[in-house]
């Protein structure tokens, strides 16, 4: 099994590349930092990388300090662990050098993963990676704080939003319980990882909610976020992931749509089902990948072109219904 295998390997090793994928949510860099703390407790030397910008709402999370945007890849490690990465190249530039580290485990939930590591732990039936590492940490006997399990609440919580999600299983709440139970404080991080925004972001979303359509017989909601909405706001494009969730909650509409532009002509699709579409699907179509509900993609080319191409692909999954 290769939870048992990994559990050897980090047991036995003593250096250790870990990373997570570009653009991360909480999933991503709470298991990065969780699985990085616990190895580095143990008395293991541990490289955390992240390529570019963490996002506002997770940079405060303990450990965050730790994670680098560049690294020395002629450096010699026991294993290289990449996180929440349906495919390698999500990890950045760097990519094309993780296949000289051995091995390379994979630890993922996405169920169109690629399966591009020598060990492919992919569990599409875990709510989170947060959940898998938590599995990890046990079976192998390492050593957990409450830094740690607030790292491993951020991952299970924001990747079943807030236990609200079609991933929220029985073994999720277990697993949440056990986190509180080392002195995890539920409200605390969703505050500080969810439910804190700046007045910035509200000047977004004043924005973005006027943008609001309704396509396909009010089956498909758009919002959309220009870049300069975002330049004068002075802000930057990666905390608005949740403005999904205003077409998804009108009545009638099964697939919810934010599309924001990152730059002139190169637009970020988020996409969230409510019922039967499956959108990692969808997105696969596009070069994209993610979860049965909650899924995205990057797409070039003129804003109308964009969204009539994904309208025309869309309508065969919600045929029928």
């Amino acid at each position: 099994m290769a939870l048992n295998e990994i559990a050897h390997i980090v047991k036995k090793g003593e250096r250790f590349f870990l990373a997570s994928h570009k653009d991360p949510d909480g999933d991503a860099i709470g298991s990065l930092l969780a699985l990085g703390g616990t190895l580095l407790l143990s008395g293991k030397e541990v490289v955390l990388f992240n390529e570019g910008p963490i996002p506002d709402h997770l940079s405060s999370l303990a450990g965050i300090e730790r994670v680098v945007d560049a690294v020395d890849m002629k450096l010699e490690f026991d294993a290289g662990l990449v996180l929440d990465c349906g495919n390698l190249e999500r990890v950045g530039t760097v990519s094309c050098h993780l296949s000289k580290i051995g091995p390379l485990i994979n630890i993922d939930h996405h169920e169109n993963n690629s399966r591009f590591g020598d060990i492919n732990l992919v569990d599409a039936q875990s709510s989170s990676v947060g959940e898998i590492i938590y599995r990890l940490i046990k079976l192998a006997s390492l050593p957990l704080d409450l830094t740690i399990a607030e790292n491993l609440f951020v991952a299970l919580q924001t990747d079943t939003g807030s236990f609200k999600y079609d991933n929220t299983t029985s073994e999720a709440f277990s697993i949440a319980g056990e986190l509180v139970d080392w002195g995890v404080k539920p409200w605390k991080i969703s505050r500080k990882v969810m439910d804190e925004w700046t007045l910035e972001k509200l000047h977004i979303l004043e924005s973005a909610l006027k943008t609001i359509e309704l396509h396909s017989a009010g089956k498909v909601g758009f919002i959309t976020i220009p870049q300069d909405t975002l330049s004068k706001a002075d802000t930057d494009n990666l905390n608005c992931e949740r403005f999904v969730d205003y077409p998804r909650c009108i009545s009638g509409v099964e697939i919810a749509v934010l599309i924001r532009e990152i730059k002139k002509g190169y637009y970020r699709f988020s996409l969230r089902s409510n019922d039967w579409v499956n959108v990692a699907e969808l997105a696969s179509l596009f070069g994209g990948g993610g979860h049965p509900r909650a899924a995205a993609f990057s797409k070039e080319g003129s804003l109308d072109s964009v969204k009539q191409e994904f309208l025309s692909k869309a309508k065969g999954f919600l045929q029928g219904r």
